[in-house]
């Protein structure tokens, strides 16, 4: 049996990811006879995967690579080991390698054993970079052929969350409920779904009724019933060594404002509020694009849309992530309606609202970077008034979400005599949405 393990997602939203990892009884050194590295080396790499000791995998399986660059063993070793540390483009290529290489029966045996976790952690590598397509490509193979198989259940609903299509992911995370009622996973991801609180805290029930110590659905579990006037069980575990957990924080700061936003499960969700609120006659505007599914789906309610973004990833280092990382690898979307502007925000926008340009409906600001936010919210200002709708894709439930998008639109409001209402907020996927309003005084 496959261990599979979970994975907080630092992009996209909250949803928890399935990497299929190894346990004590998933390969023997029967699986791997003839593999040509040896069963005391083999037998030590399986101690060191099913330890979790991935980093160790990654060196002494590179070291033997060199020897062995077809040895199936070791790409499934660093196939596995890259997939569990989240490192997608050596997950990909140690993946398909595994796939890709053909050998006699003792090798076909332990590939076929192993490529539906192989194939699982591909998709989940392709989904982590943007790739919707060619992940959804992979797992509907692995799905046609395994049917039953949870993990790929679980992240080809994610990925089809991720694309708006909420009924077809929906289907996954309920087939998946129904091949293992007590995977605790799948109720929360499929909690994303819910359309109002009342369905959401049922399914946060459920999904704690088979892991009652899930860290992520006690506290938001929590947050509904703070939202609804019961603040006691937020309150036991603040007092209980969470007071400081940016997703308590985020909850208390919710409910700080003046008037409680509405809560949203998805930003597909929260889109549509927004756009509900926003002045449809009216371009939107983008800063962060990425490989453009939000921008699809918002263009659809206006007349045209401008976007930003170097489509290389992030410019500078992001609480650990690299530069580089949510990289389109270049391409730039092609989206009717849809003007894109190429390159750093500090050089194209000072040209760009130079010249007189039309009042936003809508902007989304999906740039995670204080400096990046702020550089967005400073040269797009000429733009933004009191109809016009922000929201900010990062602003809360990241570690360390007060220094990012929040500080850049509070230090804004505050250099321009600004407040902000908040209408609308989404745990899961970190959002929220708001309009600017002139101070008092």
């Amino acid at each position: 049996m496959n261990q599979f393990q979970h994975n907080h997602t630092s992009d996209l939203s909250a949803s928890l990811s399935c990497n299929s990892s190894i346990s004590t009884s998933d390969v023997d050194v029967a699986d791997v006879v003839g593999l040509e590295i040896g069963s005391e080396v083999q037998t030590l790499v399986q101690r060191l995967l099913r330890r979790e000791e991935f980093q160790t995998v990654i060196f002494v399986a590179s070291e033997l690579m060199k020897d062995h660059p077809e040895s199936l063993f070791l790409h499934f070793a660093l196939g596995t080991a890259y997939s569990n540390l989240g490192q997608a483009l050596e997950t990909i290529h140690h993946c398909q390698r595994f796939i890709d290489i053909e050998g006699d029966e003792t090798i076909e045996n332990f590939k076929s054993n192993k490529l539906p976790s192989i194939k699982n952690n591909l998709g989940l590598a392709l989904k982590d970079l943007g790739l919707l397509e060619r992940a959804e490509e992979v797992f509907t193979s692995l799905l046609s052929r395994e049917n039953d198989f949870v993990p790929a259940l679980i992240n080809y609903g994610n990925l089809l969350n991720d694309g708006a299509r909420l009924s077809e992911a929906q289907t996954q995370f309920v087939k998946a409920i129904e091949v293992n009622p007590d995977n605790a996973l799948a109720y929360w991801n499929l909690h994303s779904l819910s359309q109002d609180r009342d369905t959401a805290r049922s399914i946060l029930e459920l999904c704690l009724s088979k892991d009652p110590a899930n860290e992520l659905a006690n506290i938001t579990l929590a947050g509904l019933l703070a939202f609804e006037g019961n603040s006691s069980h937020l309150r036991q575990l603040a007092d209980n060594g969470y007071r400081d957990n940016p997703l308590v924080r985020s909850i208390e700061w919710i409910m700080s404002l003046p008037e409680l936003p509405q809560i949203h499960f998805n930003r597909w969700a929260l889109f549509d509020a927004a756009v509900a609120r926003a002045d449809r006659s009216r371009p939107m505007y983008e800063f962060g694009v990425w490989m453009g599914n939000s921008f699809r789906y918002l263009i659809d309610s206006f007349p045209a849309g401008f976007g930003f973004d170097t489509f290389e990833g992030l410019p500078e280092n992001w609480h650990g992530l690299p530069p580089g990382t949510y990289s389109s690898f270049g391409q730039v979307p092609n989206i009717l309606g849809a003007d894109f502007i190429t390159g750093e925000f500090r050089d194209t926008l000072p040209g760009f609202f130079g010249e007189t340009r039309p009042m936003a409906g809508l902007i989304n600001f999906d740039a995670d970077l204080y400096s990046s936010t702020m550089t967005a919210l400073t040269h797009a200002a000429p733009v933004i008034d009191d109809r016009t709708v922000l929201i900010f894709d990062e602003l809360i439930v990241n570690r360390n979400w007060e220094q990012d998008e929040f500080r850049a639109l509070r230090e804004f409001c505050e250099a321009n005599k600004l407040s902000y209402e908040v209408f609308a907020v989404s745990l899961f996927t970190k959002q929220a949405a708001c309009l600017l309003r002139k101070s008092a005084g």
